[in-house]
């Protein structure tokens, strides 16, 4: 066999290889893959984007990767990742995306029943320098194993036929019922108490009026409060 021959065949055994993750460079982005007992240089790895969107999810020692080398080129690309028995796939459904990381988190839409999963061991945090809006179109709902805590710059506003509060209420700030075009009113299934006066625009009606009871004595009834 001549020596070009040789040669093509030999960038033609090594084309597309299949290895292991051997270390990783994560300052450069590069893993070096043992094919058995050989180990290459440091290889780039591709990623889904790298111009004006930017991605980057990493390798990772023990992962299988596919390294291509093209023809007059002495190092090779990792161009994507093997399942293996170690590291078997999430899930096994045509109808499933899943994501599990190494802490036990997981992201998962399934779109046979559209729901989205996100099962986070740690914090969530969401931040916009515009508007966030939600919109279900059935039910919200939200539970904390300790606190809740909501703050608005300006104003906060809540709009429903029926809201309810379970639990003491405290309000620290001035409080005004009864506002709108409509009016309302106010009913308490308890005492009420307050150290500052009560005033009112009408009528105090408690089994008999404030302003309208008369005394009666020896000397004759008195007439209404003035």
């Amino acid at each position: 066999m001549s020596f070009e021959l040789a040669e093509l065949n030999r960038q033609f055994n090594n084309m597309v290889r299949i290895g292991t993750v051997h270390s990783v460079d994560y300052g450069e982005n590069r893993a070096r893959v043992a094919f058995g007992a050989v180990v290459t240089d440091y290889l780039p790895w591709l990623t889904r984007r790298a111009a004006g969107n930017l991605t980057y999810d990493s390798l990772e020692v023990d992962e299988q990767v596919f390294v291509i080398t093209p023809p007059g080129q002495a190092l090779g690309v990792i161009i994507g990742v093997l399942n293996q028995s170690k590291f078997a796939a999430p899930e096994n459904s045509p109808e499933i995306q899943k994501t599990v990381y190494k802490d036990g988190s997981e992201i998962m839409y399934n779109r046979s029943t559209h729901k989205l999963t996100a099962a986070i061991k740690g914090d969530v945090s969401v931040v916009a320098t515009g508007d966030i809006q939600a919109a279900a179109g059935k039910n919200i709902s939200a539970t904390a194993d300790k606190s809740v805590d909501v703050t608005a710059g300006t104003s906060a506003s809540i709009t429903a036929k029926s809201i309810v509060l379970n639990g003491q209420t405290v309000i620290n700030g001035s409080l005004s019922q009864g506002g709108g075009s409509n009016g309302g009113s106010a009913s308490f299934n308890g005492s009420l108490h307050t150290t500052g006066k009560i005033t009112t625009d009408s009528d105090v009606v408690a089994n008999v009026s404030l302003n309208g009871h008369t005394h009666s004595c020896r000397e004759g009834g008195t007439g209404s409060p003035s």
